[in-house]
């Protein structure tokens, strides 16, 4: 899974990331506009989110941009707010969870599990008479295989774990390669292509300047 902490307290986001990065992908920020623009460029499946940042409570704002982006993304609002009716407005506002401040990391990494178990994908998508199980990764329309290659298999994958998300070409190339920066963002428009070619159904749109989406 890939998470982003939202954490203005630069020590302890330092520890609760280090702590994270045994267990996944995670992208720490200090500020409302960093979220927002981490937000924008990238999809997380959970956001940890401390609702008062430098004295603001973001509240509303930034979950609506979250959920904007992706309904599956999952949000955790993290905070010394703790009263009762604090984490009610928090959960009204589309938080999916609510944890007081301090906690413990066991009881974090446990939370995100919950709600990454929540966004599994369903063992077997059917769109337009093709079956796609994403349990064995293969790809049956009308009673025939379809073949795709490894990168292509894999790509096709991600975008539909994704579905209804636009996915740039930064992401896709970060969730697909070792060392992305040395890949032509050409590479993927080859690998799309291809990917295309073998689908009986046009499945992969573009969006353009910002990347691609299974919908």
């Amino acid at each position: 899974m890939r998470i982003l902490m939202l954490e203005d307290d630069l020590v302890l986001a330092k520890l609760v990331s280090s702590f994270l990065l045994l267990h996944f992908r995670v992208d720490t920020v200090h500020t409302i506009e960093e979220a927002k623009a981490y937000i924008a460029q990238f999809n997380y499946d959970v956001v940890l989110l401390d609702r008062n940042i430098n004295g603001v409570d973001i509240g509303l704002e930034l979950i609506e941009t979250i959920k904007k982006k992706s309904v599956m993304t999952s949000i955790i609002v993290i905070s010394a707010y703790d009263s009762i009716g604090d984490k009610i407005k928090g959960l009204n506002l589309g938080a999916d969870d609510y944890l007081d401040k301090p906690f413990d990391n066991d009881e974090l990494l446990a939370r995100i599990h919950v709600q990454g178990r929540k966004n599994q994908p369903l063992p077997e998508v059917c769109i337009d008479g093709l079956t796609c199980n994403t349990v064995e990764k293969t790809l049956l329309y009308e009673g025939e295989t379809i073949s795709l290659s490894k990168k292509e298999n894999n790509l096709f994958f991600y975008l539909l774990q994704k579905r209804g998300s636009i996915i740039s070409k930064d992401e896709l190339l970060d969730a697909l390669y070792i060392n992305p920066h040395e890949i032509s963002s050409n590479t993927l428009d080859v690998t799309i292509r291809n990917i295309r070619k073998k689908l009986p159904i046009a499945l992969i749109k573009t969006i353009k300047t910002r990347g691609y989406t299974i919908e």
